[in-house]
């Protein structure tokens, strides 16, 4: 049998035919799928997607400036409160940390031992809970629309009183605020 390559090569142009033209013709080139589109910027309002609020602002750039001026360790992330939290501690003073929660305004917060005490940060709605977690801690929670917040939150480790405690608290939390969304 003698064998001829243009009866091999006539199989082989009609597949790659037949593939070139299965695909839509509106967009001619190689398929690949879509990039990811960014996440929604620090400025989205707390009403259009609450898991997003915070879009790509970070706990521990939060965290950072005030507790490092202090002589605090580096920060690190941290998911007790939120999937976007941040601790550090300074040995034989405190550990603090700040978390951003999406899903849950400061009126979903526990006040855990303390009692919560309404207040201003920046202008913005915020509860104050001493004693949260004991003597000689206290959470700062500020309300980025009505289904989210930021907490700051300060336990000192051997000496102190609450108030003490919520001083670093609001400290931390009024420096973090201004970077924080407006929510609705």
């Amino acid at each position: 049998m003698k064998f001829n390559l243009r009866h091999l090569a006539m199989p082989v142009v009609a597949a790659t035919l037949i593939a070139a033209t299965a695909c839509s013709s509106e967009k001619p080139g190689i398929a690949t799928p879509a990039p990811k589109s960014p996440g929604p910027s620090t400025t989205a309002s707390a009403g259009s997607d609450p898991a997003n609020v915070f879009g790509d602002l970070k706990a521990c750039d939060l965290l950072e400036p005030t507790t490092s001026a202090k002589g605090f360790d580096p920060p690190k992330v941290e998911t007790y409160e939120s999937d976007n939290g941040c601790g550090t501690a300074k040995r034989g003073y405190a550990s603090t940390s700040i978390y951003l929660v999406s899903g849950a305004g400061i009126d979903k917060l526990s006040a855990g031992q303390g009692t919560k005490v309404p207040a201003k940060v920046n202008g913005r709605e915020a509860v104050e809970i001493p004693g949260d977690a004991g003597t000689a801690a206290c959470t700062v929670a500020v309300a980025v629309g009505p289904g989210a917040r930021m907490t700051a939150s300060t336990t000192l480790e051997q000496t102190g009183s609450n108030e003490d405690a919520c001083a670093l608290s609001r400290e931390i939390a009024t420096a973090a605020e201004p970077k924080l969304p407006r929510g609705n």
